[in-house]
């Protein structure tokens, strides 16, 4: 076959299937799965022809991103009865987040059965957070599609259930504000963020910040993106507040 066709990674028939039986998808609703772990991109530059619509994730992580609103939501709505609108919205939105998606896509292992075009496989995407959560969306859309309601709210509880019960303001506010506020509650000052490191390739960077009032460091964060160390940051700092508050000056 001419390179210009081929693709990176060949699929795995069989890690699909096994994967396939851990979400409860059948031999008659697997090509669904397949479909949920197709990028965009997969066919750019092949002989496939035109796209219908169905052809790559996009349909089915638009349904499962209406799916985990749902679901999320009436789950917080029963757990919480004493939350109001927007605390439960805050709840909801944390819940669903990029981060917090795209960790449940590598506990399932869903980064290693997308399926992608040659640059975006070059270009790292494969492990992109965004790309990661996308594909999560996705495979909720297509369990819903092929299982229906109740197996999609059974499989998000074992995933997201733990997480759920132990909500805590400091989790699903944002952090950056909290701290913010309780540094300028004991001082004029505020805060400032500093990056401490920074490592890795370009499609899979590393941040380390710290963050400071005046040159008391209040807490240190890693991820993926400056913005996502500084969050981090701010959380490790409120998690540790007792131990800085009384220096601060």
């Amino acid at each position: 076959m001419n390179g210009k066709y081929q693709r990176k990674q060949e699929e795995d028939p069989q890690a699909l299937r096994e994967l396939g039986k851990k979400l409860g998808f059948t031999e008659d609703t697997i090509a669904v799965l397949r479909l949920a772990l197709t990028h965009s991109t997969y066919f750019e530059g092949s002989r496939h022809g035109s796209k219908t619509g169905d052809d790559d994730n996009q349909r089915l992580e638009f349904l499962g991103d209406a799916v985990l609103d749902l679901i999320v939501g009436e789950e917080l709505y029963h757990r919480y009865p004493e939350a109001r609108e927007g605390e439960l919205s805050k709840m909801r939105a944390y819940l669903v987040c990029e981060a917090s998606l795209s960790a449940v896509a590598k506990q399932l292992g869903l980064e290693k059965r997308l399926r992608m075009g040659r640059g975006a496989e070059s270009g790292g995407d494969r492990y992109r957070p965004s790309v990661q959560a996308d594909a999560f969306e996705a495979v909720i859309g297509a369990v819903f599609l092929t299982q229906g309601y109740q197996q999609t709210r059974q499989l998000l509880l074992e995933l997201l259930g733990e997480q759920m019960d132990k909500l805590s303001p400091e989790e699903y506010e944002d952090k950056k504000s909290l701290l913010q506020e309780l540094v300028q509650s004991k001082t004029p000052h505020g805060v400032v963020y500093k990056v401490l490191s920074h490592s890795g390739p370009d499609h899979q960077p590393h941040f380390e910040s710290g963050v400071y009032c005046g040159k008391l460091l209040l807490g240190k964060g890693e991820g993926g993106s400056k913005k996502e160390s500084e969050v981090a940051a701010a959380g490790a700092a409120l998690k540790d507040k007792e131990k800085w508050i009384k220096d601060i000056v």
